[in-house]
């Protein structure tokens, strides 16, 4: 691969369509959290068996994790996704365990959980490759790596060094 890199130009636009998807993604994460709260299903509540407070956790979790993590994402704030991605998944393992019980149903029930499985498996790569963002072996002490983490801005995705 360093014998033949991938040209910037062509670079430039793969980087720029993980972007696009990182994005939709988040904005996935925040629909769903807005659906729980709204729409959520009486079967759905019938299982909680009054532990409705499981909802506005779990909605609030997919909301707060899917906005935040697509503010910090569009304007390239990468601090602002780290703790995003893990409300976000956190959220998205409530809705995998809630609805777990209805995914071997139906096929539309199996297809929705493997969809949640997606989005979970996507929120959790974004969530790895910010630990290469979080991770500078240059900086040693607390405060030249929280100086580093507020001035810098990610590109689309963290590049190689030599």
């Amino acid at each position: 691969m360093d014998r033949h890199p991938v040209p910037p130009e062509r670079r430039r636009r793969f980087e720029a369509v993980i972007r696009v998807i990182d994005l939709i993604v988040y904005f996935a994460v925040l629909g769903g959290g807005v659906y729980a709260l709204i729409g959520t299903p009486v079967t759905v509540l019938g299982e909680l068996q009054g532990a409705v407070w499981l909802v506005f956790l779990w909605s609030g979790l997919l909301c707060v994790g899917g906005g935040v993590g697509f503010i910090g994402r569009l304007t390239r704030y990468w601090m602002l996704e780290m703790p995003a991605t893990v409300l976000a998944f956190a959220g998205i393992l409530i809705y995998l365990v809630v609805l777990g019980r209805y995914a071997f149903t139906s096929i539309s029930a199996a297809v929705a959980a493997l969809l949640i499985l997606v989005a979970m498996g996507m929120i959790a790569r974004r969530w790895a490759e910010l630990q290469i963002f979080a991770s500078d072996p240059d900086r040693h002490d607390f405060r030249s790596r929280m100086a580093e983490v507020l001035r810098r801005r990610t590109a689309n995705f963290p590049h190689r060094h030599r």
